[in-house]
């Protein structure tokens, strides 16, 4: 858990972010579960509402494999995602937004 995400819990604030993966390049079971990530959401405690500041993102393993396609809403630095679930759930590394290495 990134230190951002870890001081909101600690003072009970909901993450100003929200993302949702959109294509899991390995998915081989049902839509929305660590099999399958398409459609998955987070982080925990995501605040729906948030859909303002929209980036595409993209995360990557060392060896350039891309994982996970998606989308980042809100107030972000860029590495929530892969953070919150890319790297421990597939081990990803890197992360683009919007085409570019973060």
């Amino acid at each position: 858990m990134s230190d951002r995400l870890r001081a909101m819990f600690e003072h009970n604030t909901r993450p100003p972010y929200r993302w949702v993966i959109d294509k899991d390049h390995f998915g081989e079971g049902p839509k929305g579960t660590n099999l399958n990530a398409k459609g998955k959401e987070g982080p925990f405690g995501l605040d729906w509402s948030i859909d303002e500041n929209m980036s595409r993102f993209s995360m990557w393993t060392d060896d350039q494999e891309c994982v996970y396609e998606g989308r980042i809403f809100g107030d972000y630095d860029g590495f929530e995602p892969l953070d919150d679930y890319g790297t421990p759930n597939f081990g990803c590394t890197a992360i683009k937004l919007d085409g570019e290495w973060v």
